[in-house]
Order: C-alpha cells, then structure tokens, then sequence
C-alpha cells in the first residue's frame, strides 16, 4: 500500500454511473478539504478492467481512492497500489451477505457503512471495527426542512384538497414500487380522496403503468418522472405521507428526507430502514412484500393523525442524519492508519 498524503488533498472518487448521490458525495469530498479526480464506469470506462487501469495511472502520485458499490467498483479495485476505501450504498452488503461473498472484503484498507445492519455483515466478513467507519447518508437540513412553500401539485393532475401518498424510489426490482401501487390499489375504494404521486423511473416503469391500468387505479396513480432535487422538498411538504417498500436498503435518503419535512411515513421493516422507523416510535412499518399490511398502514397514516411519530421522526433525523455533520468523519476515513 502506498504512503499517503493527506496534505495533498487528493483523492480518487470512482463510481457506477452518475447520479444525485454521486454529487452529493463528490460535494462532500471537496468541503472537508479533498480535490476528488472522479472517474465513471459507463462515461470514463466501459468495462471495469479499463476503469481498473484509469484508477492505476492515477495512483501514480500517492491518493487515497473512495470507491463503491461494493459488489461492483470496490471489488474491481482490490489489490490496486492505494489506500482503497470501499464506499457501501447500503444494497451491496445485503447482496453479498445473501450470495455468500464477503470473503474478498477485508482485504479493502478502509470500509465506508452506512447503518448498523450493513456494519454488523462487514465485521462477520473480517474487517477490523478499526477499519470501518459509520456515516449515515444523511439529509441537507437547511434545505429539507417543514418551514417552506408547497408544490402545486395539481399540476401533476392531483385535484386540488387530496391526501396524497408519495413514493421517490427508483423503478428496479429492488425498492418494489409494484407492491406500493398494489397496496395503494387496496384502500382505494375506502379513501376516494386519496392519491399516488410516484416520481423516478427505470426498468420497470413502463409494467408499473400497466398494473395500475390492471388494477383500475390509473385515474389516481400519477407518474412524473425525475424529479430535481431542488423541487423534492416543496413535493414533500405538500404530500399526506411517503412510502418505500424496499426489500433491501441502507439508509434511505428519500424516507429522512421526508422525515425532515414532518412528513409521516410508512417504511417496509427491512434492517436499513428500521435504523429509523420504528412503530409507535417514528412511523409504521409493514413486513417487506406484504402488500395487504402496505395497505392498511397507509390507510392508517392517511385517516390517524399522530404527532408524537412525526415529532419522533423529526428528532430522529436531526439528531443522527444531519448530512454536513455526519461528512466530518471524511477525512478521517479516507486516512490509512499508521
């Protein structure tokens, strides 16, 4: 492993793809005092041997090098000439615990995780408590916040006094939007004000357009795409409740996110998200691929006004999700022991 300069603030930021997370933390890097030379799977390499040389040249000139998801990025690079430090999106120990793949993972010289769950699979993998660090990725708190305007959502084609449910996740297999429109589809019938907003896209989103024409909840089901994540807070604010019905997460940003706007919420209880929501506690919890309970807890969330969740929940994100508190452990991580 190569001596590295901290002085120098240089590091190597490598990732799949890009997106808003991406940002965030390159964002980061630069404000505990980093200069991040970031490289792309898919825009500055196309497979990850070329990404693995592109990483090896740069690395010429000692760097620390933060790398994730780990099922794909981070185990492309082990053995690289530097202080590799794997960068978990909280998914990716989920899917190596479950496919019986940690074993290469203590070879990494430092280990980004993002909740207990995920930190509890790396150590029963071997890597030292000494080499992981916890960072929950956390929520700009001077931007999501309750105090601020409200989205006009009847631009959305949401009438004007609806209950409005939102669902922000991505449309792959993994954050199981299908089960919140079915869930969704269950209470129509009792709640005929109330509406789904579901922003993002991907994979599926052409077969989630199609359930809820199946269903005959189309008419109530809006589908608006990306949304910039300057206008989520303003969405959020204006919504009844948020839902994610992950089967796999770390810490969600989204479900703090809304959080932070006092927005109720209903989480499926995978262990990421029971990091945060927990009932009579922060919010209601349904079991992962239950549709039926999906249901009655967002019926409960749309007709049952709780304060003492949403002040739980408030707390909880401001006292352990504050993003620009959380990063300060940055540097730290990013410098090999002694």
């Amino acid at each position: 492993m190569k001596q590295t300069d901290v002085s120098a603030k240089r590091c190597l930021y490598v990732t799949s793809g890009w997106g808003v997370h991406d940002e965030r933390w390159v964002s980061a890097l630069r404000s505990v005092g980093f200069d991040p030379l970031v490289f792309s799977l898919g825009r500055d390499a196309s497979t990850l041997d070329d990404l693995r040389a592109l990483v090896e040249e740069a690395t010429l000139s000692p760097t620390p090098v933060l790398a994730g998801p780990l099922t794909s990025i981070t185990r492309s690079l082990v053995g690289v000439d530097a202080h590799l430090v794997g960068l978990s999106w909280g998914f990716d120990l989920h899917e190596l615990e479950e496919a019986g793949d940690l074993g290469w993972l203590a070879l990494v010289d430092g280990l980004i995780v993002d909740s207990k769950a995920t930190q509890v699979i790396a150590e029963t993998a071997g890597v030292p408590g000494s080499r992981i660090t916890m960072l929950p990725w956390g929520v700009d708190l001077e931007q999501f916040t309750p105090d601020g305007p409200l989205a006009d959502l009847t631009q959305y084609g949401i009438p004007a006094g609806a209950q409005v449910v939102l669902s922000a996740r991505a449309h792959e297999p993994l954050y199981r939007v299908a089960d919140v429109i079915e869930g969704f589809a269950a209470i129509a019938d009792q709640l005929p004000h109330a509406h789904l907003l579901i922003t993002h896209e991907g994979s599926l989103t052409s077969g989630l357009e199609k359930l809820a024409q199946d269903l005959a909840v189309s008419a109530r089901i809006h589908f608006i795409g990306k949304v910039a994540e300057a206008d989520l807070p303003s969405i959020m604010r204006a919504s009844s409740c948020y839902v994610s019905a992950t089967s796999v997460d770390g810490t969600s940003v989204t479900l703090l996110q809304a959080m932070a706007c006092r927005v109720p919420v209903v989480a499926s209880a995978c262990p990421g998200n029971l990091g945060w929501v927990t009932d009579r506690d922060t919010g209601r919890t349904f079991p992962v691929s239950d549709t039926q309970k999906l249901g009655m807890r967002l019926q409960d969330a749309l007709t049952k006004s709780d304060l003492t969740l949403i002040d739980g929940a408030f707390a909880r994100v401001q006292n352990a999700a504050d993003w620009n508190l959380n990063i300060s452990v940055l540097k730290q991580a990013l410098t090999p022991t002694p």
